[in-house]
């Protein structure tokens, strides 16, 4: 089996760099454009600052568990955001923002929350007591991605700089770490909890803290995003199953879709930029 090319259903220019002195906590910077149009961004369970900059519209920003109130659209310059299980939905005509992928324990480390209490809400910085104005200010006045990605990576090192790092949290991210790193099936979560060692309530509440979700909870975003990568090649939904570590087809088809509110199928058929963000619809 042969897919097709997928062709963005707009226009959509994104820019990446993986900020200085940051490793392991900030993963990486974007600058993302578009024209007017509703995308849909599958999770990644990691940690999110989003600084919509002022030649944006925003019709709607929001994550699963955001109420209708935290829905209104343009009631914030920026938001801290974790996609755990359930995609986000952002619509804007026209669409400009700065956004750094972070490791969810940057949560802790970088804001003092629990990574849990970002799992899929959108929380502005104000309700932390952060300050955002200023280098909401310096994103805008910027001239060259380079430039807004040093502002933002300049701006997380000095908060960086007021937090230190637990113990605990090190011992237990490098142990979940190796657990996942050979990109083999994702283990199960009696299996995980043998490999790092911890009881399990001792290690459901360091993922809690540090990750956002329940070991098993983790496990399962892991093996959706070998999954997701595994739909962009030509491999056969039975083969993308098996090869993702699900029992069945039925088991994958059906944890899919609570994943990203579509059969994988329709994932498929989606216009899209990479794998994760879909092109739903234009904006007028």
């Amino acid at each position: 089996m042969t897919l097709a090319p997928v062709t963005p259903a707009v226009d959509f220019e994104p820019q990446v760099s993986v900020p200085r002195g940051l490793h392991g906590i900030v993963d990486h910077i974007f600058e993302l454009r578009s024209g007017p149009a509703q995308h849909l961004v599958m999770p990644w369970g990691k940690v999110e600052l989003i600084f919509f900059l002022d030649d944006s519209s925003v019709n709607e920003f929001f994550l699963g568990e955001d109420s209708e109130s935290e829905r209104t659209p343009g009631r914030d310059k920026a938001f801290l955001f974790c996609a755990a299980n359930r995609p986000i939905s952002v619509a804007a005509r026209p669409l400009h923002l700065v956004l750094a992928q972070m490791n969810p324990a940057a949560a802790t480390l970088l804001f003092g929350i629990p990574a849990s209490e970002l799992r899929n809400r959108s929380i502005p910085p104000a309700a932390l007591g952060i300050d955002i104005s200023g280098v909401h200010e310096q994103l805008n006045q910027a001239q060259t991605f380079q430039q807004r990605s040093d502002i933002l990576g300049s701006w997380l090192r000095r908060r960086l700089g007021t937090q230190a790092a637990p113990p605990r949290f090190l011992s237990y991210s490098s142990r979940v770490t190796d657990i996942f790193a050979n990109g083999g099936v994702v283990p199960y979560t009696e299996q995980v909890l043998d490999l790092t060692g911890y009881s399990a309530a001792q290690a459901n509440r360091l993922s809690k803290q540090w990750l956002g979700v329940s070991v098993e909870r983790h496990a399962s975003l892991l093996r959706f995003r070998k999954a997701l990568a595994l739909l962009n090649s030509p491999m056969d939904l039975a083969q993308v199953a098996a090869e993702a570590g699900y029992f069945d087809q039925a088991h994958f088809t059906r944890t899919f879709s609570k994943f990203s509110g579509m059969s994988p199928g329709q994932y498929r058929r989606t216009p899209r930029t990479g794998a994760d963000t879909l092109h739903i619809r234009q904006v007028g």
